[in-house]
């Protein structure tokens, strides 16, 4: 009975449980939101809200890169190029539903999922299955 609770307790990290991502990203993000509310500015609160939301998820996605520089260089460029396109979006000064801030949110994971797998076809190199060993 011992032996296996000892077991599970030297079980690697990746095998821990991410049903709170979410609400620690929430949590995270909660604070620039009040902030840019309590200067007036919600509409912009909401954008950087999202964009970051969506970077984090994206993180979280590929924990698995957090040793190489390369991954949060590239996690830094995504970033400083969505701070136009956070910019840019205008919204109005009033409650905005959730299925309009789905493509918004949509198009920052993308983006950043997508610049991570570029730069890892170029960076990692590749090891067939049968030379792992």
């Amino acid at each position: 009975m011992f032996e296996s609770i000892e077991e599970e307790e030297k079980e690697p990290d990746e095998q821990k449980p991410t049903r709170l991502t979410g609400f620690f990203i929430a949590v995270a993000t909660l604070p620039i939101l009040l902030f840019f509310t309590h200067i007036g500015k919600t509409d912009l609160g909401l954008n950087v809200g999202i964009c970051l939301s969506v970077n984090v998820l994206a993180i979280r996605m590929r924990w698995d890169l957090r040793r190489y520089y390369w991954f949060w260089v590239t996690m830094v460029l995504v970033l400083a190029l969505e701070v136009p396109l956070v910019l840019m979006i205008k919204w109005p000064h009033k409650w905005v539903p959730a299925v309009e801030l789905l493509p918004i949110g949509l198009a920052g994971y993308l983006i950043a999922i997508g610049a991570i797998r570029f730069v890892e076809r170029f960076v990692v190199k590749y090891v067939p299955p049968d030379e792992e060993k």
